[in-house]
């Protein structure tokens, strides 16, 4: 009996409540975000073995005066957690010369640098991988030009480096 006479304020109070209700204000809110696309990749198969691949990765790198920042060694790093996994570097690597000023240009441009190349075998082949520069600059303040001297380079010497 009780229950049939608190049911109606009940019912009152949510129907107030759902009347009282107004939008969020959203204009002090930051603005929306550029939309994101996801970058491609190419996969070259390297004609030389594992670590061949990853020495003269790293001899063309900086023999073009560019930086080696660091190797994740992927496969090292399962070891150390008792996984196993198969051979798996990632190289990352740059120039500030060439990077700062598309940063200065793009300051959201820095997510995608330094450059990165992924170095891995699965059933006796090594790939070599490695993003799409054109895509790598899609939907950023910056254009080919800015880059065809310079990041769009390394495609060339990545896939030379690795089939020559």
């Amino acid at each position: 009996m009780k229950l049939l006479k608190t049911l109606p304020l009940l019912c009152a109070a949510a129907v107030l409540s759902a009347c009282a209700h107004t939008p969020a204000d959203n204009s002090h809110a930051a603005p929306a975000a550029k939309e994101s696309t996801m970058q491609e990749t190419y996969a070259v198969t390297s004609r030389y073995g594992f670590n061949e691949t990853v020495r003269r990765l790293e001899t063309a790198i900086t023999g073009k005066g560019m930086e080696i920042f660091t190797v994740i060694d992927h496969q090292a790093a399962a070891r150390k957690h008792n996984l196993t996994m198969q051979p798996a570097k990632v190289i990352i690597f740059g120039n500030p010369k060439a990077g700062t000023p598309l940063m200065v240009k793009d300051p959201q441009f820095a997510f995608n640098l330094p450059l990165r190349v992924l170095v891995t075998e699965t059933g006796g082949n090594v790939q070599v991988v490695f993003y799409n520069v054109r895509s790598l600059i899609e939907g950023s303040g910056i254009g080919f030009a800015d880059v065809e001297n310079t990041l769009a380079k390394t495609e060339g010497l990545i896939r030379q480096t690795v089939t020559e």
